[in-house]
């Protein structure tokens, strides 16, 4: 049995991207299911960006007035 890899083209993404844009992880359902397949990976992997998440961690140390630095909330 061979396995065959799930590729997308270039359409194919654009045009799935730009449904998850306007319609969030719900578009998935109206998707191919292997153009589904691929967006549902690409997007559960995309995690918060750790500087922005720091950056909110330090900010809210701040205004409880918590003594923080960006070197302890690693």
């Amino acid at each position: 049995m061979t396995m065959m890899k799930n590729t997308v083209t270039r359409t194919e993404y654009k045009q799935a991207r730009r449904l998850i844009r306007d319609n969030g992880r719900y578009a998935l359902r109206w998707m191919p299911s292997h153009v589904a397949e691929v967006m549902d990976v690409l997007t559960n992997g995309q995690q918060k960006d750790r500087l922005a998440e720091r950056a909110d961690i330090v900010g809210w140390c701040r205004r409880e007035g918590i003594q923080c630095n960006p070197r302890q909330t690693a």
